[in-house]
């Protein structure tokens, strides 16, 4: 009885004391770019995504495919693609398929502050900065705002003020650039473009180098929604698909473990109460490591029998020698995991030749060696009887590709 009132009263103690730490600490933020929807920090992107989710008049739609992806599944038909990354990289296909799906009509607005230089190249422009500034918005950064304009006459002619820690960036374009190939849509306070447009055929790339006003500092950071809501009127007239893909916890720190521990350990307060619930785990073994029963008797676990089962339906099909309904079997299961683990449903679609072409890409393998097999297990529903050697090779063939 004693030793619970002091374990009682230690764990009470404790909680006690951290309560009134805590209360005492004054609250940190992390300044940290993430733009993820879910992140109420000052950088995090959760403000903005429910201003879209309740005020958009089509259907906001989020995602974490690459642009390629969507593509191909044909789910950018009919949509509009909005992008908020600290760095826009990608690869020479998405760049392509990015612009394709612009010029088939459909508006893109792309919020970077670092482009891949082939993007760039391509399009002709790069991002500059007019000074070094730190993400932490100290006192300087506080007092010293920089003021951004929209150019075009179709929007209203007036000006937003946001701190100069969030709007350093500006495109440069090259002298080359003709006049009907880019626009521009938004100036700063030097008369640098800072959001630029790219007409292509039926749609319009639209660029812009401050990703940090379309965070949560950024839109709580006194009247400037009507910036971010002039910018989103190039993508108002269709459904808006938001991937989330390109931006910073799901591209640039994919490294970084997404586990629910390192969630918890990143928020004060979860890991505090982590620790208090550790340690009262720790008093508790140690008050209660004395036994209070009787030892446990050892029951012997029941026989496992699962092999012998195994060998008699071996046994079985040996018997039989039925090689073709053992491939017919082994074909169901291949393709039930090709089907979760690519995407290839190899029961229900044709097998031509753009088939073999998207599953050589997908399982690098040739597409000749791909043809070679299905037309060896084509000819096996036709054939009721298959050698072992022929079995056991199309077997290994299809284990290779798993």
């Amino acid at each position: 009885m004693k030793k619970k009132i002091i374990y009682v009263t230690v764990v009470l103690t404790l909680i006690i004391l951290i309560f009134f730490i805590n209360k005492q600490t004054p609250v940190r933020f992390i300044w940290k770019p993430t733009y993820s929807t879910k992140d109420k920090q000052p950088y995090g992107a959760y403000a903005f995504d429910k201003i879209l989710e309740t005020s958009w008049e089509k259907d906001y739609i989020h995602t974490h495919q690459r642009i390629i992806d969507l593509e191909e599944n044909n789910e950018l038909e009919g949509k509009n693609l909005l992008i908020v990354t600290e760095s826009f990289y990608l690869s020479n296909d998405e760049i392509g398929a990015l612009l394709e799906f612009v010029k088939r009509g459909g508006n893109a607005l792309i919020v970077a502050k670092y482009y891949i230089p082939d993007f760039c190249e391509k399009l002709g422009f790069r991002v500059s900065y007019e000074t070094k500034f730190d993400i932490s918005l100290d006192k300087k950064h506080e007092e010293s705002f920089d003021t951004l304009r929209f150019n075009s006459p179709f929007f209203q002619q007036k000006s937003y003020q946001f701190p100069s820690a969030i709007t350093p960036a500006y495109f440069y374009l090259q002298k080359e650039q003709r006049r009907d190939s880019v626009f521009v849509i938004a100036k700063n306070q030097e008369k640098h473009p800072v959001m630029i447009g790219f007409p292509m055929k039926k749609g319009n790339l639209i660029l812009f180098c401050n990703p940090l006003v379309f965070t949560n500092y950024g839109i709580l950071n006194g009247g400037n929604n009507g910036f971010i809501g002039s910018a989103l009127a190039f993508v108002k007239d269709k459904p808006l698909i938001r991937s989330e893909y390109y931006h910073s916890g799901y591209y640039s720190d994919s490294k970084k473990s997404s586990s629910p521990l390192s969630h918890v350990m990143s928020q004060r307060s979860l890991k505090w109460a982590l620790y208090v619930t550790f340690f009262t785990i720790a008093l508790f073994m140690i008050f209660t490591a004395k036994r209070k029963q009787k030892p446990i008797p050892v029951v012997k676990p029941p026989p496992n029998k699962i092999l012998d089962f195994v060998r008699s339906i071996a046994s079985l099909y040996l018997h039989k020698n039925n090689n073709s309904d053992i491939i017919h079997k082994k074909y169901i299961y291949w393709a039930d995991s090709l089907k979760h683990k690519y995407g290839l449903d190899i029961i229900n679609e044709k097998h031509n030749a753009d088939f073999f072409e998207r599953f050589a890409s997908k399982t690098g393998q040739s597409t000749s060696s791909i043809q070679e097999l299905f037309r060896y297990l084509d000819e096996i529903y036709e054939d009721t009887r298959v050698s072992d050697d022929r079995m056991m090779k199309l077997i290994t063939q299809m284990k290779k590709i798993k």
